[in-house]
């Protein structure tokens, strides 16, 4: 974390799940989330951008509960889909979970940008910026 900086560094990972079975069945290969939790609470505790990928989506309450579990010290989310697994793929509410984690963003105040996959589901002229600031650098 000392080699970070806050005016041009950040620290990212992703999230599937806040339950350890449930990533480990997706994701074998990745730490445990509460490990990734853990990691990203010290790098924000140490003044360091966070931000948080939320894709794959594989469960819709999974992934809104990773942002109940989070959202106190990540300060940005990357909210996608699941392109690679045709079943959730086929069988996901797409739009729905788009417009409950656009709400859940606005209640909780949180910078997030809506991935391609999902663009297409959003309301009419919503903001949703491709470049958001990725460190805690003052604005000139």
């Amino acid at each position: 974390i000392s080699r970070f900086r806050p005016d041009r560094d950040a620290f990212a990972t992703t999230l599937t799940s806040v339950d350890a079975r449930f990533s480990r069945k997706w994701e074998r290969n990745a730490a445990d989330p509460d490990n990734r939790i853990s990691t990203l609470k010290a790098f924000h505790k140490a003044g360091i951008f966070t931000w948080v990928s939320l894709e794959p989506t594989l469960d819709i309450e999974a992934s809104l509960a990773v942002v109940d579990a989070t959202h106190e010290f990540v300060d940005l989310y990357k909210i996608g889909k699941a392109n690679y697994l045709k079943e959730i793929t086929r069988t996901t509410d797409w739009p729905g979970y788009t417009l409950r984690m656009i709400d859940k963003m606005q209640a909780l105040r949180k910078k997030h940008y809506i991935k391609r996959d999902l663009q297409s589901f959003l309301p009419a002229g919503y903001h949703n910026p491709l470049r958001v600031r990725q460190n805690h650098a003052a604005v000139a």
